[in-house]
């Protein structure tokens, strides 16, 4: 970015500094500081609004363009040299001015966030509108716009170090410990620690309440600014990314009350706050949080490697994010919902990027063992039954299904996001001996118990991990009088109603097949306590659940024509398709005769009925009089008919295909699935 004249920034610095200390300060400081109190009356809040849109206005309305930097400028620079001189002074205590415009960012943050202590919903938007207007405005002076983001941190960190010393403190003490929070967010790049210092006193004059709301309006100022950067696609993004994650990790992730000894602490020390409204704001404070941490993360189709260094950081902050999943019997179920949403889909988004280190994947399966296992462990029949003939959102679903439904919609998506997250990462450390890349800290860490060697640990965690679940998710409560393909069709229904999961899925029980072979590298003595992962390896057969999901689409080429050109699953569907043709020119016998699944799966039940009484497994009676190898075809079609059908549904496709490709109708060029589909029509043709 090019370096812009001083004089410009700091004429823009002290037009946003005479602004708002004329428009704000005044309902800021209307009475004694003892006196003062965040309720409004109607009156008094009018006229803040009226304030903060003629604020908001007149920013937005400033002239973009640059100006003139000749003789009429230069004079201009004498006037305004710094806040310290006679044309422009901060309405400052003394003691707290600075040169080069840092009082002037100083007065101009204390006094928007001084608002934001106010209890109207409609004074802190606009604030929050304000610093979003602010941002905009600084962004051409690169230097001053970081430090405008590290002061709007030091705000955070300020509120959020007084409302942890509030919740172990009796109130009348004071705010014991803020002026901590300058050693904790001191950064060497931009800002000094006393600078920091200095503006936390003031902050701390502007704004009696510490209430952890403000930290909600200041993360949603934060969120609203990032996806600004990101839509323009300014340069300042990955300033702003790298800042962030820097103070996030700096943060408190204490809940926003303790029990201790049967005694609730809260941080609200008024008598009117009751400990539901102490829940649920912390859990408003937690979303906000994990709203900006998704954004941060940006979700793309490749590892970005020039920011993996930036996001390992945020492996650290992995093990507090169970800070916002402790039981809060009082916290709305829809808030507690929408924060598992975000945690998961952050680490969703995290793994690619911390993946390479063994110890960052068993912490994630830590994580969604102690927070998530009811939810790994849902059943996934429920979720099929749906009415024909009915439009999603028609008022008439209402009658038909009921209220309880559809709030199970929420859960459903919770499921198939936790599944997806367990497997993934299962897989890879079942698999890690077959990467070289990967490094791992587990023996430090004791994260696992079995094996001689860092490899042999790792292994078995993932191995043991995809056992235990599949046997108490699956072989208890699935299996029962039921076949291998219901279990895949039950999965992969689990998944049909989101296709972006759904084709994340697929691609990774792709991979299935490794488990199977990474459990036979293994000792014998083990592999009796993996048998629940072996059958996973063998039920999760790719070519069979190739098959599946063609049936599940009536086997309509057109579907798979309107997956590929997607904007949002075009690529990965093109990547199923892709690797699922290969693997079924390499099992071209299994592809036409699904029988070999099934007898595949009989040989396993057999091997798992000599073993079964020597293994202290989780399940009971009921798994011994299972049948995998029972045949059940629910559309009561013969294996040929299978195949004869995927056969007439692929050549159709590769047909619009062409004839798409041929009048460059297609988004992208289709030659590489092309050419895979006519080495099935050859396969097809020889048979």
């Amino acid at each position: 970015m090019a370096q812009r004249p001083r004089w410009q920034e700091r004429q823009q610095l002290a037009r946003l500094c005479d602004l708002v200390a004329d428009s704000l300060l005044p309902h800021l400081e209307p009475e004694p500081l003892a006196t003062r109190r965040p309720q409004l009356t109607r009156e008094e809040e009018r006229r803040i609004l009226v304030a903060l849109s003629r604020v908001n206005k007149a920013i937005r309305g400033w002239d973009d363009d640059e100006v003139d930097d000749g003789e009429q400028g230069r004079a201009w620079d004498q006037e305004i040299v710094s806040c310290s001189e006679e044309a422009h002074s901060c309405c400052l205590p003394p003691d707290y001015h600075f040169d080069d415009g840092f009082s002037c960012l100083t007065n101009i943050i204390s006094i928007v966030v001084g608002l934001l202590h106010l209890c109207s919903d409609y004074i802190k938007h606009s604030a929050e509108n304000i610093l979003m207007a602010i941002s905009n405005s600084l962004m051409k002076f690169e230097a001053v716009w970081i430090q405008f983001v590290e002061l709007v941190w030091a705000a955070i960190h300020t509120v959020s170090t007084c409302a942890h010393n509030h919740s172990t403190i009796n109130a009348t003490k004071g705010c014991v410990g803020c002026s901590s929070a300058a050693e904790s967010i001191s950064h060497d790049t931009m800002t000094k620690r006393t600078s920091i210092t200095s503006f936390i006193a003031v902050l701390k004059l502007r704004c009696v309440n510490t209430s952890r709301q403000i930290m909600t309006c200041l993360f949603r100022a934060l969120h609203i600014i990032l996806k600004l950067l990101k839509l323009n696609d300014s340069e300042l993004k990955d300033d702003f990314i790298c800042l962030s994650i820097h103070h996030i990790q700096k943060l408190h992730w204490d809940p926003g009350y303790q029990l201790n000894a049967g005694k609730v602490v809260s941080i609200v020390t008024d008598d009117r706050h009751s400990l539901s409204e102490d829940s649920a704001q912390f859990g408003i404070v937690s979303g906000s949080l994990l709203q900006l941490l998704c954004s941060l993360v940006e979700q793309s189709d490749t590892e970005d490697t020039d920011r993996r260094d930036i996001f390992v950081k945020l492996a650290d902050v992995i093990p507090r994010l169970g800070t916002f999943l402790q039981e809060q019997q009082d916290t709305p179920k829809s808030l507690s919902q929408y924060s598992k949403h975000k945690i998961l889909m952050l680490m969703i988004r995290l793994k690619p990027h911390i993946q390479q280190n063994c110890s960052h994947i068993i912490c994630l399966l830590k994580l969604l063992r102690r927070h998530f296992q009811s939810t790994l462990h849902e059943p996934m029949f429920q979720h099929s039954t749906k009415l024909e003939n009915c439009l999603e959102g028609s008022p008439f679903l209402l009658s038909g299904v009921g209220l309880g439904e559809l709030q199970d919609k929420s859960t459903w998506h919770l499921q198939r996001q936790a599944m997806y997250l367990f497997l993934s990462c299962s897989i890879v450390l079942a698999c890690s001996g077959n990467d070289s890349r990967l490094k791992c800290s587990c023996k430090r860490d004791q994260c696992c118990h079995k094996g001689q060697g860092c490899t042999d640990n790792c292994n078995y965690f993932g191995l043991s991990e995809i056992s235990v679940w599949f046997q108490r998710c699956c072989l208890d409560k699935i299996l029962d009088s039921k076949s291998s393909t219901d279990i895949v069709l039950c999965f992969l229904q689990l998944y049909m109603e989101e296709d972006d999961m759904l084709f994340i899925i697929l691609l990774q029980l792709l991979d299935a097949p490794l488990i199977s072979l990474a459990i036979d590298k293994m000792e014998s003595k083990w592999t009796s306590e993996l048998i629940g992962a072996k059958l996973f390896s063998i039920v999760f057969d790719p070519v069979h659940i190739f098959h599946q999901w063609l049936s599940l689409l009536h086997y309509d080429h057109l579907v798979l024509v309107d997956y590929l050109i997607s904007k949002d699953v075009g690529v990965h569907c093109a990547q199923y398709l892709l690797r699922c043709l290969r693997l079924v020119s390499g099992c071209w016998d299994a592809f036409v005769d699904d029988s070999v699944y099934e007898a595949q799966i009989q040989k396993f039940n057999c091997k798992r009925q000599r073993t079964l009484k020597n293994i202290n497994s989780f399940t009971g009676s009921s798994m011994e009089g299972t049948k995998l190898g029972s045949s059940h075809d629910k559309e009561n079609k013969s294996k040929e008919q299978l195949f004869l059908s995927a056969k007439v549904c692929l050549l159709s496709l590769k047909q619009t295909l062409e004839d798409l490709h041929k009048k460059d109708l297609f988004p992208y060029n289709p030659k590489p699935l092309l050419k895979s589909l006519s080495r099935f029509e050859e396969l097809c043709a020889q048979y």
